[in-house]
């Protein structure tokens, strides 16, 4: 994984991330993940404790990767007063978090910790409640509050929680299903012409969403 953040033991997390993300738990030996980072398996356990161990310690570093990009995001959303604001007001405090995960989820860099977060929603396990409690249900939160807020007549927190999961699910498609989106698309890569794409369309819905909820149209 070819990532930006530094951590202590970042090549032996590295490493497992991709191999975890790969083969699963299961399928990544110990031995595997060492040599591929030139380590002694024996770093493994001093470091971690063991295989469990080090993969927990990979989720904590994913979830360290994405709040440092989600966070300023989360913290502008709870900055608004929902109760007071306007639509336009909750339009401008949910555009940046779709210019965000646009950039997540078109991230090659992000690769293997995609792997690694896909085996996770296919399967979960004692990581995937490290994951979604630190990165996945803050932002989802935050979503849904604002949405709730623009809504008039009120609607249910459990309508909110639908709309935050399918305003985000327009985006993570172009990660969770990257074959299919690009050979639709017709694209061969996505570069800066097609982020902006993704972001225009992302905005569009959005709009759309908050339109019919401060419209009344959703009643």
């Amino acid at each position: 994984m070819n990532e930006i953040r530094e951590a202590p033991h970042a090549d032996l997390l590295n490493a497992a991330i991709e191999l975890f993300g790969r083969s699963g738990f299961e399928g990544a030996s110990t031995r595997a993940i060492a040599s591929a980072c030139d380590k002694p398996m024996s770093a493994i356990t001093y470091h971690f404790g063991g295989k469990q161990g080090l993969y927990l310690a990979c989720a904590r570093h994913i979830a360290e990767i994405l709040g440092e990009r989600i966070q300023p995001v989360v913290e502008g959303i709870d900055a608004l007063n929902a109760l007071s604001a306007t639509r336009e007001e909750i339009e401008a405090a949910l555009i940046p978090l779709v210019e965000a995960g646009v950039a997540i989820v078109t991230d090659p860099r992000l690769d293997t910790v995609a792997m690694f977060m896909l085996r996770e929603q296919a399967a979960p396990t004692e990581a995937f409640d490290l994951l979604y409690e630190r990165v996945m249900c803050p932002l989802l939160t935050s979503i849904a509050g604002l949405l709730a807020a623009a809504a008039n007549p009120p609607i249910e927190p459990e309508r909110a929680r639908v709309l935050a999961i399918m305003l985000m699910g327009q985006i993570l498609m172009f990660r969770t299903c990257r074959a299919t989106t690009m050979r639709f698309s017709e694209w061969e890569e996505i570069g800066a012409d097609q982020k902006r794409q993704l972001v225009g369309a992302a905005r569009v819905h959005l709009s759309a969403i908050l339109h019919s909820l401060s419209s009344g149209e959703h009643a």
